[in-house]
C-alpha cells in the first residue's frame, strides 16, 4: 500500500468546523487520552458530561493533579500507584 503526504493547515479546517464537528473532535481527543488530563477546566468540561458525580469529579481532579505532577513523585509513590493499578 502506498501513502501520500498532504500538508493541511489545521487552523483553516478548525475555523470551518461548526460546534458539533468540534464536539466530535473533542470526543476523539478524549478517547485517545489527549485532553482528559488537560489543566484547563473549560477544555475538560467539553467532554465530561453533566452526569458526573461529585466523587467522580474529585477522583478525576486528583488523577489530573497526579498526572501533571508526575515529575515530583518519589520512587515509593510510583510503586504505590503501580500496586493500585495492578489490582485493577
Amino acid at each position: 500500500m502506498s501513502y501520500i503526504r498532504i500538508d493541511v493547515d489545521l487552523s483553516n479546517i478548525y475555523d470551518e468546523m461548526d460546534r458539533n464537528d468540534k464536539q466530535v473532535i473533542t470526543e476523539w481527543l478524549y478517547e485517545d487520552g489527549i485532553i482528559q488530563s488537560h489543566s484547563n477546566p473549560e477544555i475538560r468540561s467539553l467532554v465530561i458530561g453533566a452526569d458526573e458525580s461529585n466523587g467522580e469529579k474529585e477522583l478525576r481532579d486528583a488523577l489530573t493533579k497526579l498526572w501533571n505532577s508526575y515529575y515530583r513523585l518519589s520512587n515509593e509513590d510510583e510503586l504505590l500507584i503501580k500496586q493500585i493499578t495492578d489490582k485493577l
